[in-house]
């Protein structure tokens, strides 16, 4: 059968050829011949979510027999194509022929990961409701049925419907060689998996997560502050920006990636602060079935694909929200200073940031950014105001007990002492057990 070309067969071309009316230097008439001689017919395509030219048959430039394995193209690639065209009498670039092979792989573009979820065929059978106990171990609670199902319906999510908000991420707990890895591996594939990634946040990063679809984050609790905040912000992206390979301009890719954490745990809380601790769902793993992992992820896949669709949400509801904050508590970590200023505010309305520090050994001259973030931050989790205070000419940072500010007994308007407030945040829903105990002995009276 003659292979079509914008109407014309291309034995019709080939005659316009013979006849002088193909111009080899035109670059319409390359692309022509790339998409359309029976010798290059099929051969290039363009991977969306790779986002990457592949070669889906063996091109002639290529030597080698047996089977072929479609492949990314190659730099080498660029300068056969040039070769092969000149050898039918047309004239490339070398410099120019990036952007035509790439206009004609457009035109035969596809999805393997859409593809791959939209050919799933559901049995019919439940299994995401206690999945993580069955093949990974996890006890069998309200939370781990919760963060189970919303982890894989999350995934589906971002396969299709890209870019979609997705800010949660499991993380694994478990010792060693407990095979945490293998089992997101297992889970995702190989072709859609990857526990490498350059530093988290880079350009080099946006640009590497491209064709990846589960991205490990491991030995999180080695991670320090401003690395555990990292990857929330990380974690928060929706798309990436990135100038990918041979491309002049930078574009805009809606995320299609979703991360897992792995942890060996020392016993020590890993999470830092109880506002991002609430992008993890923390699971100590049991003994993980990679084999049935690996025969039913499809079916696995299936079902969060047919509830996604069946609009269920990927996103903890409120009524699932304690459960979740319960297992976080257990992994957050409460600052030192804590017990030390709580027994300082009891009693008090208001308490200025130089009070604070003095009874914490600081002096003034000695404090610094650093002192007052951390300062700050306590007393916003303990559900103190953060005001200023002008009075008498002077410009001090205040915190104010939130009983008085919340119409208590003993309110007063902040503004007719002079007191401004800056900033009203109360206690966070996430704040662990003990630091609620605390809140409470700070804000008595």
């Amino acid at each position: 059968m003659p292979v079509r070309c914008g109407g014309r067969s291309w034995a019709c071309i080939e005659a316009g050829r013979a006849k002088g009316r193909i111009k080899p230097g035109v670059t319409r008439n390359w692309a022509l011949f790339l998409e359309h001689h029976p010798d290059l017919a099929g051969i290039f395509a363009f991977d969306a979510f790779k986002m990457r030219v592949v070669l889906m048959r063996r091109p002639p430039w290529d030597p080698a027999r047996g089977n072929w394995r479609e492949r990314a193209l190659q730099d080498r690639d660029y300068s056969e194509a040039v070769m092969w065209l000149e050898g039918n009498d047309m004239t490339p670039k070398v410099a120019t022929i990036a952007p035509v092979i790439q206009t004609v792989a457009e035109h035969a573009r596809f999805d393997r990961l859409t593809d791959y979820l939209e050919g799933l065929a559901w049995d019919r059978r439940p299994r995401l409701h206690n999945w993580l106990t069955y093949y990974m171990g996890i006890e069998d609670t309200p939370y781990a049925r919760t963060v189970g199902m919303r982890w894989l319906i999350s995934s589906v999510a971002r396969g299709l419907q890209p870019g979609c908000k997705v800010d949660t991420m499991p993380i694994l707990e478990g010792p060693q060689g407990a095979r945490k890895s293998t089992a997101v591996r297992m889970l995702c594939g190989d072709d859609f998996f990857t526990d490498e990634l350059s530093d988290i946040g880079s350009k080099d990063a946006m640009m590497e997560m491209q064709g990846i679809w589960g991205l490990e984050v491991a030995e999180m609790h080695r991670f320090n502050a401003s690395e555990t905040s990292a990857v929330k912000k990380f974690l928060r992206r929706q798309t990436d920006r990135f100038r990918p390979p041979y491309g002049r301009s930078v574009i805009e890719a809606p995320r299609r990636v979703c991360l897992c954490g792995t942890i060996n745990p020392d016993g020590n809380p890993y999470l830092k602060d109880t506002t991002g601790g609430r992008s993890f769902w923390p699971l100590t793993v049991g003994r993980i079935d990679i084999e049935a992992i690996g025969a039913d992820r499809d079916q696995l896949w299936a079902e969060a694909v047919a509830l996604y669709k069946a609009k269920t949400p990927w996103w903890v509801q409120e009524e699932e929200q304690q459960a979740v904050v319960a297992e976080q508590e257990k992994r957050t970590d409460v600052d030192v200073w804590v017990e030390v200023i709580v027994p300082t505010l009891k009693g008090r309305r208001s308490v200025a940031q130089l009070d604070i520090l003095k009874s914490l050994g600081i002096s003034a001259k000695d404090a610094d950014w650093r002192h007052a973030g951390r300062i700050g931050r306590i007393m916003k989790k303990l559900g103190w105001t953060a005001s200023r205070d002008r009075r008498g000419g002077e410009d001090k940072v205040v915190f104010l007990n939130p009983i008085f500010e919340e119409g208590g007994v003993g309110t007063r308007s902040p503004g007719s002492s002079g007191v401004a407030p800056v900033e009203r945040q109360h206690l966070q829903p996430a704040a662990p057990a003990r630091m609620r105990r605390l809140a409470a002995k700070s804000t008595g009276y």
